[in-house]
C-alpha cells in the first residue's frame, strides 16, 4: 500500500503550512491574550479554499477530499489552535447542508461558508442538557410560512461573531429525541440574542451563548424533514471527529517542537 501523498495533497498541506506560520502565526499569542477574534484571517482561509475540500466545485468547493482536510487543519493547528476551530464551523454546517439540505439551501449557504464570507457555526449545546442531544428543551413550533424558535444555546464556538448558524430545536416533545429537527438560519434576524463566554484557552475563538426569543426561521430553512434532527445531529458531529483529530496532532506537534527546541 501506498502512504505517499499526491502532489496535490502535498501542495495544499505546503500553502496551508506557508500560510500558517506567514499570516496566523506573528499575532497569535497577541491575538489570543487579547481574545482577538481574527476575520480576516478566516476570509483568507476561504480565499485559499481551505474549507472547500470536501464540497464539490458546483457549490464553490474544490473537492480535494477528507485527507487534505485533514492535512490543512494539524498545519492550521500547530501554529494557533484557535484557527482550527474555524475548519469545523464553516466545514460542519456546510457539509451537513450538501448531506441533507434542499437544492435552496446549498445554493444559498454553502458557497459564502466555504468563501469565509458567512461565519457559521452549530447550535447544540444547553444549559440543562450539555452534551445530551436528545434532552434539548429549545423549541421550534410551526407558525404559518415560518417556524418560532424559544430556548437557548450555551458554549456554541462562534456564538458571538457567526453570521448564521445550524440549530437543533423541538419541534415534537411527545417523539422525544425522534421530536428534534434541524434548521439553518440567518442569525441577523430579529429574537437572537449573544452573550460571550470564556474559558481556559483559544481565546482567539469566540465562544458563548445564543438565546432564542420569539426567532422566526422560514419554514424551507427546516433541514431534511421534521423529526430528523437527531440523525442528522449524529451524522454531523460524526464529519467533525476526523478535523479535530488532525487538530490536536497539530498541538501535539507544536508541543514537540517547543519541547525540542527548549532541550537544545
Amino acid at each position: 500500500m501506498d502512504f505517499d501523498l499526491s502532489d496535490e495533497l502535498v501542495a495544499a498541506q505546503e500553502l496551508a503550512r506557508d500560510f500558517a506560520e506567514k499570516e496566523i502565526g506573528p499575532t497569535a499569542a497577541k491575538d489570543d491574550k487579547e481574545h482577538t477574534f481574527r476575520r480576516d484571517l478566516v476570509s483568507k482561509m476561504g480565499e485559499l479554499g481551505f474549507y472547500g475540500c470536501v464540497i464539490p466545485e458546483s457549490y464553490g468547493g474544490n473537492g480535494l477530499g477528507f485527507l487534505a482536510l485533514a492535512l490543512i487543519t494539524e498545519e492550521i493547528a500547530r501554529v494557533h489552535s484557535a484557527m482550527r476551530v474555524f475548519m469545523n464551523m464553516q466545514v460542519g454546517p456546510a457539509l451537513t447542508l450538501l448531506r441533507f439540505g434542499s437544492e435552496e439551501l446549498k445554493k444559498r449557504w454553502i458557497p459564502p461558508l466555504i468563501r469565509g464570507e458567512s461565519v457559521g457555526c452549530f447550535a447544540i449545546t444547553e444549559p440543562d442538557a450539555g452534551s445530551d442531544v436528545a434532552a434539548m428543551r429549545t423549541t421550534a413550533v410551526r407558525d404559518g410560512d415560518s417556524y418560532t424558535l424559544n430556548g437557548s444555546k450555551i458554549w456554541i464556538s462562534n456564538a458571538p461573531v457567526a453570521d448564521s448558524a445550524l440549530i437543533y430545536a423541538v419541534t415534537d416533545r411527545s417523539q422525544k429525541h425522534r421530536g428534534i429537527s434541524a434548521f439553518y438560519a440567518d442569525l441577523h434576524q430579529p429574537g437572537v440574542s449573544r452573550r460571550a463566554l470564556d474559558a481556559l484557552g483559544v481565546h482567539a475563538s469566540p465562544l458563548g451563548e445564543l438565546t432564542f426569543e420569539n426567532f422566526r426561521v422560514p419554514a424551507e430553512n427546516l433541514i431534511g424533514k421534521e423529526g430528523e434532527g437527531f440523525k442528522i445531529c449524529m451524522w454531523q458531529l460524526n464529519q467533525t471527529r476526523l478535523s479535530c483529530a488532525a487538530g490536536a496532532l497539530g498541538v501535539a506537534r507544536a508541543a514537540k517542537e517547543a519541547a525540542v527546541s527548549y532541550a537544545n
